[in-house]
């Protein structure tokens, strides 16, 4: 009885761990019942979530702005309370030094209250641009495929530097409109999380797909966070990859 004892309270142990390696490593939700799952070669029950940003300092990353790379004379961008801290009048972004391919990405974002000019009165403005190709030259902006961050339109996609796609949704020009809103309001965190797989993406708005498109021109690149002059946190930045 003493050693069956022993064993239980082994095997008791054995699932707690189980378990709480579960929930360190869950699968994210949105990809669970997703209609491309059987592409997810590298989608299984222990999955390894990559954090691009460590919550102290802009290791694997780099800076650009008008005064060029990694020159950042007005301190726009920073790491404060284990948040990416980006606000300042200069147009900008914080791009991963390394490209990435078919993925699944999650930012958890927030605005600031400040706002500069010249557009202290416009919707406050950022996003993520992804498939920045390693062979593109930093500029305002790259050629890229953005999920729009803006007050109001987050999730829209901006084809940027003569990026292309096809979408079934709204089009205007270069930008691909969002189907509804689901933003946060005001100041509260929001998670956006982008699926890229081969040439298609998607984007999500706390848990909602929003936007798709499929045939994009490009399929790989750098991921970069924008300033455009409004003040916003970025806590969290993280990559799975999917293939």
């Amino acid at each position: 009885m003493k050693y069956k004892g022993i064993l239980m309270i082994a095997i008791v142990c054995l699932f707690a761990n189980v378990d709480v390696f579960a929930k360190k490593n869950p699968v994210p939700e949105i990809l669970k019942g997703h209609k491309d799952k059987i592409l997810f070669t590298k989608l299984n029950d222990k999955v390894k979530i990559t954090p691009l940003f460590n919550g102290k300092n802009l290791d694997g990353w780099y800076i650009y702005s008008k005064y060029g790379v990694n020159n950042d004379v007005e301190k726009a961008f920073n790491v404060e309370n284990g948040q990416i801290h980006l606000a300042g009048e200069s147009m900008g972004y914080i791009c991963t030094k390394k490209p990435y391919k078919n993925y699944y990405l999650r930012v958890v974002f927030r605005w600031g209250e400040k706002r500069y000019p010249p557009r202290q009165n416009a919707k406050r403005d950022s996003g993520i641009l992804y498939h920045f190709p390693v062979t593109a030259k930093d500029e305002i902006w790259p050629e890229s495929v953005e999920c729009q961050i803006q007050e109001e339109d987050c999730g829209d996609y901006w084809l940027v530097g003569g990026a292309t796609a096809d979408s079934p949704n709204q089009r205007i020009q270069n930008r691909i409109v969002r189907t509804d809103n689901f933003e946060n309001p005001g100041q509260e965190w929001n998670t956006v999380e982008v699926i890229c797989i081969d040439n298609k993406s998607e984007h999500y708005v706390n848990g909602h797909l929003v936007n798709h498109a499929e045939n994009l021109s490009i399929a790989e690149g750098k991921i970069l966070l924008q300033l455009e002059c409004a003040e916003i946190f970025y806590k969290t930045v993280e990559l799975l990859p999917l293939k």
